[in-house]
């Protein structure tokens, strides 16, 4: 299939990591990290059995991914940018565990393989998002860590991010929505709410467009790129 020259030049940029701007089209946006949308990709081809558990169980050769969202991230990681999965605790680390990570990060330059990108609408795919529980919010788990799938669309409401995560209640737009659909790996949409001088994330809408107003969780939510 052959292209136009202008085309193959803003292909050629985006693979390079430049964005560039056709004619009358929309900004191409390079990817945070190609290596942790390769690992991602080579998932999401293999996944026969998925399922959201505490208890991991993961087989590429089965093509068995049974983990819930911190494990799922620490193990795209330790494929991708083993230097960012090293700056986390050993073992198991918690969803919390990620969102400090990138909350310590700088935003010059990487360091223990993290780069915190400071606004969501500047997150790009495969950039790592993370927020903690809150503390009244009732639940077993310490938070919620997921990589973002396409580049954030702003709205009036927020900024709704496409992500790839696991989880056992999908999102909007997400076909683990589905009547006896799967929990586990899988993609959808948030909504995250932003503080307007800073650019940063103040709540998230776990269904996207469909969170109410008065479903909307109040907590940090961070972006994070794992640079290596």
């Amino acid at each position: 299939m052959s292209h136009s020259p202008a085309l193959r030049t803003a292909l050629i940029a985006a693979l390079a990591g430049v964005a560039f701007t056709l004619p009358g089209k929309a900004q191409v946006s390079p990817p945070g990290s190609p290596r942790v949308l390769a690992v991602l990709q080579e998932l999401r081809a293999s996944v026969r059995d998925t399922r959201y558990d505490h208890q991991t169980r993961i087989d590429p050769r089965s093509g068995r991914y049974h983990f819930d969202c911190s494990t799922m991230a620490a193990w795209v990681l330790g494929r991708a940018a083993p230097r960012a999965r090293a700056a986390l605790p050993g073992g198991r680390p918690l969803a919390v565990d990620f969102w400090r990570a990138i909350r310590d990060a700088p935003t010059a330059r990487p360091r223990n393989g993290w780069l915190r990108v400071p606004r969501i609408a500047d997150a790009r795919p495969g950039d790592v998002l993370a927020w903690p529980r809150p503390r009244w919010f009732r639940s077993n788990n310490t938070g919620h860590v997921a990589f973002v799938a396409e580049p954030p669309t702003v709205t009036a409401r927020g900024v709704l991010v496409r992500v790839t995560d696991a989880t056992s209640v999908g999102h909007q737009d997400d076909p683990r929505n589905r009547e006896g659909g799967p929990t586990g790996f899988g993609d959808g949409t948030l909504l995250i709410s932003i503080d307007p001088a800073t650019g940063e994330g103040t709540a998230y809408g776990w269904i996207g467009v469909h969170t109410p107003d008065e479903w909307m969780i109040a907590t940090p939510v961070r972006v994070g790129r794992a640079v290596r």
